[in-house]
């Protein structure tokens, strides 16, 4: 999916890519929800749709989570997402080479998409295996932008770093419309989700405030919903 074809009024759509326990579904879940939940079973992609206000308006914005076992970028996040969040852990020297490799295939395949690159577990700076420099090097070398965060510790980092992303995909995409008049709030659906997180996280971890739908996709639900996003 490119800017052009989606339009300016459709959902910002972001994929979330990384190696396995980097912190995918903490980061997602707690920008969403602003409750950090450490423990996750999930060997499938989550697609989250939400209503979010992105530079003042109201704006229908699409998360896709991918799984464990999906270390780079698959043709259909590819053409799915708009942006993508490249993840890694700074005490996991190897979770940093994956996103090396994650950061040159977007480079290649996707390069005017819009990039961040995150190294996640900021307050295991006694335990790190990848300088901040050396990481910030990477992703100026890929034209990605980067942060270091704890999605433990700061939720308020979180947030500002996610709503810059979104604002600055909306902003691209106004740029390539040439449309960039306010959007009208949409109708938000109410659907909790606490019970299928349920599923998903520790017993012992404190439920998550009800965000607006989540769907847990397979390999099959995920191809149909990259055709059908072609075909808007």
């Amino acid at each position: 999916m490119r800017m052009d074809e989606k339009g300016s009024s459709g959902p910002l759509r972001v994929a979330v890519l990384g190696g396995s326990q980097v912190g995918k579904s903490a980061l997602t879940v707690r920008y969403l929800t602003k409750r950090y939940i450490g423990e996750y079973r999930s060997d499938t992609d989550m697609l989250y749709r939400c209503v979010l206000q992105v530079d003042g308006a109201a704006q229908p914005v699409e998360i896709m989570d991918t799984s464990a076992g999906c270390q780079t970028a698959s043709n259909a996040h590819l053409q799915w997402a708009e942006a993508f969040v490249v993840v890694y852990a700074i005490n996991d020297k190897e979770s940093y080479f994956t996103a090396a490799n994650t950061l040159q295939e977007l480079n290649e395949r996707r390069p005017s998409a819009s990039v961040l690159m995150l190294g996640n577990k900021s307050d295991l700076g006694h335990f790190r295996e990848v300088e901040e420099d050396e990481a910030r090097s990477l992703a100026i070398f890929h034209s990605a932008r980067f942060t270091e965060l704890s999605t433990a510790e700061s939720c308020e980092h979180v947030v500002d770093t996610l709503d810059t992303l979104l604002k600055e995909m909306k902003g691209q995409r106004c740029m390539a419309t040439g449309n960039c008049g306010g959007n009208t709030s949409p109708k938000q659906r109410k659907l909790s989700v606490t019970r299928m997180l349920g599923s998903l996280i520790g017993r012992h971890s404190p439920p998550p405030q009800p965000i607006t739908e989540l769907i847990v996709l397979d390999k099959e639900e995920r191809t149909k919903l990259v055709r059908s996003s072609r075909q808007i």
